[in-house]
C-alpha cells in the first residue's frame, strides 16, 4: 500500500497535515488528518522560511508516522517535507516532469516512472532502496495515476482547514 502525506496552508496561515492510504488498486484505505495548527507571531519570526518544515516534521510529521505504519513508502510532493519527516518508512517525493521516458530507471535513490503517453515522474526516495520497491511503485502506476491521490488529500485537508471555521 501507498502512503501519500501532505502538508496543507490555508490563505489564513492554518496548516493541517493528513495521510491517505490507499491499496493497488488506487482505492483508500485510511486517512487521518490534523486538526488545523495556527503557528504563533513568534514560531513565524524564529523559523522563518523553515516554517512548514517544522510544521511537517516536528507537529504534523511526529503524529502522522505513526499511522503510516501500513503502507510500505510514504510519498510527498514536497522536498521540504522529504528532507523533515521522520519515519521508519521510506519518504519518496514524487513529482511530473514533462521530460518523457521511454522506459522506467532506477540507481537505487532516484528514478523515473512512466506515467503514460505523454509524461512521466521523478521520484526520489530519502535513502536507497530495493529495486523491488521501486518496480512495485512503477507497476502501480501502470494501473492508476500516482499522483492523483495528492490532489484528493490536499483537497480533503483543505475542507478540515475551512470547516474548523464555522
Amino acid at each position: 500500500m501507498l502512503g501519500y502525506f501532505s502538508v496543507y496552508k490555508s490563505g489564513d496561515e492554518k496548516y493541517s497535515g493528513g495521510v491517505l492510504i490507499i491499496n493497488e488498486k488506487g482505492m483508500p484505505v485510511s486517512f487521518k488528518y490534523t486538526s488545523p495548527i495556527k503557528p504563533t507571531k513568534i514560531q513565524k519570526i524564529i523559523y522563518g522560511n523553515n516554517l512548514k518544515s517544522y510544521i511537517a516534521s516536528e507537529i504534523i510529521g511526529k503524529k502522522i508516522s505513526e499511522i503510516a505504519k501500513d503502507a510500505e513508502v510514504l510519498l510527498v510532493q514536497e522536498n521540504e517535507t522529504l528532507d523533515f519527516l521522520s519515519t521508519d518508512k521510506p519518504v519518496a517525493q514524487l513529482v511530473s516532469s514533462k521530460a518523457l521516458s521511454e522506459s522506467s530507471s532506477f540507481n537505487g535513490k532516484e528514478g523515473i516512472i512512466t506515467l503514460g503517453q505523454n509524461y512521466s515522474a521523478k521520484i526520489s526516495f530519502s535513502y536507497e532502496v530495493s529495486q523491488e520497491l521501486f518496480k512495485k511503485i512503477s507497476d502501480l502506476a501502470e494501473i492508476f495515476d500516482i499522483l492523483e491521490p495528492f490532489g484528493r488529500l490536499n483537497e480533503a485537508l483543505s475542507f478540515v482547514c475551512s470547516s474548523e471555521d464555522s
